[in-house]
């Protein structure tokens, strides 16, 4: 029954005393006098006789008591039946949810060792402190005195420790955080998890997300849910006060805030959630003390650094995925200018302002602020200028203010060496491993793998997994600005980044074929070749080596369209200076063929081979001569037939002289699609079976697809249509597999002459403009050898299909989504698509062999990167 709120007047305050009865009879005395005089209820236990056992007397005593005070001279007191410690220790032990005075006589000669243990336990515990007294009178100044205090501490508020710490109402909505908040909600219930850690970067929305948890499970706690904000905290031992003053606990006597929030919380079920804890975080231990003492409290932290407590559930809050960004971004806009929305005009504008503020939401708020005056093409312009400009919000704190505020606040909590890792950890634009840590470390590697430990622990760097596979780290876009602002330009980072990425392509040289692996860890470290390239054209270091080992990866760079003029890699290599060896200049002309090649322009491709291959040939490897010969051979136009076979030939002996089994492969997977358009189909199928074969004994999945797409073709050739559909089959699933758009674009040309062997030729027709219009979307050309194919099939469709109908099967596969999965601008794919298949009556002689179409060229797709 609880307690009445109006209470007769003679309900005191009850204070149990707790002594032996003999031997301080003069204290008891005392005793009474100072709690009476304090008109409060003296309850104590005395000898006689009564209808309930001693120990049932003096444990309901307790039990109602508010109040216990302890006075022990030399007598441990007696032990009753059954019990294991005396009535004077059980007494203390059962009002460890009062509060508590407690007083020893002093000298004491004779005093129980058992007494004199229990006295030691309560000092080790520091649970609770005792006086010293040396007879009655002062004892009892000494009770009225900390009567009188306790009585002003104490009952000056809430007295059941109830949480008073309301939870802050959050002024914005949720957005793109389900599933972190379905596993911090699941976490929070279980009932095994009563610490669980929200860690992340300044500004990725740890408090929003906890306080969305703290509201989804309120239900779930008896007693409630608290808030309490630890950023005015300056010290980690103030933590317990902080929390004890938010809840309204407060100290009786001379208890410590442990002690306090133990009576208080030892019995309630509550939700407690801690904000900002990073800067105090050495108050770890005490919330770990603090969960142990009170056994149905649960925390809920947010923090930049993990807490390391045993038993802590920690989840890592990562930056918001670009579509949940975008979201955000619209949402917040919203709230500044009502109307606004996602529109075909403005969407490219904000992606790239989710992109570059690296999905955090601080961020993209700020940014939102911003644009009640400016449009989003203008905010994309100034955003890091705007973002450093306090006043957007005046309601966030002073650190979240600006960017570099927020930023500021961590780095000002790292140790100085992970200050200087973190600098040098901003030269890298793409998620680093370990080994590229050490790399760009040097000498200081072993410090550099503990400060990248600490850099993690304090949600400066991210955990995430890189393109290839291998667990990575990155530094969110704001935090890699924010260091690469404070890192020393007289160091030699960049330098050691240079070597970093030599490594990598060395190590990917394609004497190992062009694995999946490969090709992705490749892809992984393309923005780090492009910060190198950049370094390299700013500084005018040697760039002949990296130029070389660029060489070296072709396929993959082909494989990406990475060497279109219009992309970002090739303007990077073509601002390094114009000097080296005749080797380095080799490697830039080979890099510039290649680029012409991706590019269609074949006429000037052959005029920088035929200048090549006469300097080449005393100087280069065996394996880049073929190379070179069969480069050569691809370029000629259908009229040069006979001398694009010889060339091949060279090509092949070449390669094969020089143990090249990779190269070899791609010189026979060419020559064999020369001997189809020839008429030799047979001796085709021979050379692309010795291609499979490599390809299989090299596990190289790139020259496996090259390879079944060419048995394919030879098998359409020769009309065995179902060889050519179990190819075709095989190639898609290899390129797929890589990500080879250029090779599944080939292979739907390639469904589209086996639709015409089937009798299909509207499907033929719609596959073979599809295939046009992808390429027109993304800006690819076809090799001359794909193109004269796949003319024989628009050739064939043009005479068995009527004019009309043509052009209206072309505009639906130009436009249906469903017809080709690289739809970009349907606008666009029309009159290219149209004229390349009107063009079918002519032969591949006939056709410009110069760049592409200019709507190729600008359709905005820099790489195969961007297009991803």
């Amino acid at each position: 029954m609880a307690e009445p709120a109006i209470r007769t007047p003679d309900h005191r305050l009850r204070v149990f005393v707790s002594s032996t009865l003999v031997e301080l009879a003069a204290e008891r005395r005392a005793a009474r006098a100072a709690i009476e005089q304090l008109r409060l209820s003296p309850v104590m236990f005395e000898s006689g006789a009564r209808p309930h056992p001693a120990q049932a007397v003096y444990q309901a005593y307790v039990a109602q008591s508010d109040v216990f005070v302890g006075i022990y001279a030399d007598s441990y007191g007696w032990v009753g039946p059954g019990m294991i410690v005396s009535g004077l220790q059980d007494e203390l032990e059962r009002a460890a949810g009062l509060p508590r005075l407690l007083y020893v006589k002093s000298p004491a000669p004779g005093r129980d060792a058992a007494l004199s243990r229990m006295l030691d336990e309560i000092r080790a515990r520091g649970q609770t402190a005792y006086k010293r007294f040396t007879d009655a009178d002062e004892l009892h100044e000494l009770i009225l005195t900390d009567l009188a205090t306790l009585l002003a501490e104490r009952f000056a508020g809430p007295r059941d420790g109830r949480a008073v710490a309301i939870p802050p109402a959050p002024a914005t909505s949720l957005v793109g955080r389900d599933e972190d908040l379905a596993r911090i909600v699941d976490d929070l219930v279980s009932g095994d998890r009563r610490l669980v850690v929200l860690t992340g970067a300044g500004g990725i929305g740890k408090t929003r997300l906890a306080l969305a948890a703290q509201e989804r499970t309120a239900p779930h706690w008896r007693d409630g849910v608290a808030f309490v904000d630890l950023s005015p905290v300056t010290d980690g031992r103030l933590v317990p006060d902080a929390i004890a003053s938010a809840l309204g606990v407060v100290g009786q006597g001379h208890e410590g805030p442990l002690d306090a929030l133990q009576r208080a919380l030892s019995s309630r079920h509550l939700l407690v959630l801690l904000d900002n804890v990073e800067h105090v975080v050495d108050a770890a231990p005490a919330l770990a003390d603090l969960l142990r003492r009170t056994p149905r409290l649960s925390l809920l932290v947010t923090s930049r650094v993990s807490l390391r407590i045993r038993g802590e559930r920690e989840h890592r809050v990562s930056a918001l995925a670009q579509p949940a960004a975008l979201r955000l971004l619209v949402d917040r806009v919203r709230d500044v200018r009502p109307g606004f929305e996602l529109t075909a005009e403005n969407a490219s504008a904000l992606a790239e302002l989710c992109r570059r503020l690296g999905g955090l939401p601080l961020a993209l708020e700020l940014a939102a602020a911003w644009m009640r005056l400016l449009t989003p093409d203008q905010m994309l312009t100034q955003v890091y200028e705007r973002l450093e400009r306090p006043g957007a919000f005046v309601d966030l704190p002073h650190r979240q203010q600006t960017l570099t505020g927020t930023v500021s606040w961590s780095y000002d909590l790292l140790p100085g060496s992970a200050r200087r890792l973190l600098t040098r950890l901003s030269v890298f634009a793409a998620p680093f491993t370990v080994d590229g840590v050490v790399a760009v470390c040097g000498d200081g590697a072993d410090d550099a793998v503990r400060d990248l430990s600490t850099l993690l622990d304090s949600s400066m760097v991210s955990p995430v997994e890189r393109m290839d596979g291998e667990g990575g780290f990155q530094l969110l876009e704001p935090i890699r600005r924010f260091a690469a602002a404070r890192r020393d330009p007289a160091d030699d980072t960049l330098s050691r980044l240079h070597e970093h990425v030599l490594d990598v392509l060395r190590a990917a040289d394609t004497s190992l074929g062009s694995r999946e692996l490969i090709l992705r860890r490749l892809d992984s470290e393309l923005p780090n070749l492009q910060v190198v390239l950049e370094w390299l054209a700013r500084t005018r270091h040697d760039a002949g080596p990296l130029l070389r080992a660029l060489g070296d990866v072709w396929v993959w760079l082909l494989a990406r369209g990475l060497l279109r003029q219009a992309s970002g890699l090739w303007q990077r290599i073509e601002a390094l200076p114009h000097t080296g060896s005749p080797r380095d200049r080799l490697a830039r002309q080979w890099l510039t063929a290649s680029r012409l090649l991706n590019d269609g322009d074949f006429p000037a491709a052959a005029e920088v081979l035929d200048e090549m291959i006469p300097i080449g040939r005393p100087i280069e490897s065996p394996a880049r001569m073929a190379l070179l010969l069969s480069a050569r051979a691809i370029v000629r136009p259908h009229g040069a037939h006979e001398r694009a076979l010889a060339e091949f030939a060279e090509a092949l002996l070449v390669a094969e002289q020089a143990d090249d089994p990779h190269v070899t492969g791609y010189v026979l997977s060419h020559y064999g699609l020369s001997l189809n358009l020839d008429g030799r189909a047979a001796e085709a199928v021979e050379r692309h079976h010795d291609a499979l074969e490599i390809a299989d004994a090299l596990a190289d999945q790139n020259l496996r697809a090259e390879a079944h797409y060419d048995l394919a073709m030879d098998a359409l050739v020769l009309d065995n249509r179902g060889s050519a559909r179990s190819h075709l089959a095989s190639a898609v699933d290899g390129y797929r597999d890589i990500d080879h758009v250029d090779g599944l674009i080939r292979c739907v040309g390639a469904l589209g002459t086996l639709a015409l062997h089937t009798g299909d030729s509207q499907l033929a027709a719609r596959l073979i403009g599809a295939a046009a219009a992808a390429r027109d979307a993304i800006g690819l050309v076809p090799w001359p050898s794909v193109f004269q194919l796949e003319q024989r099939t628009a050739d064939a469709v043009t005479e068995a299909v009527a004019e009309a109908d043509l052009t209206a099967m072309i505009d639906v596969a130009a436009t249906s989504p469903s017809s080709t999965p690289w739809r970009r601008q349907k606008n666009c794919w029309r009159r290219p698509a149209a004229n390349r298949l009107g063009a079918g009556r002519n032969s591949l002689a006939d056709q410009p062999h110069s760049t592409a179409p200019a709507a190729r060229r600008t359709s905005g797709v820099e790489s195969w990167q961007a297009d991803r």
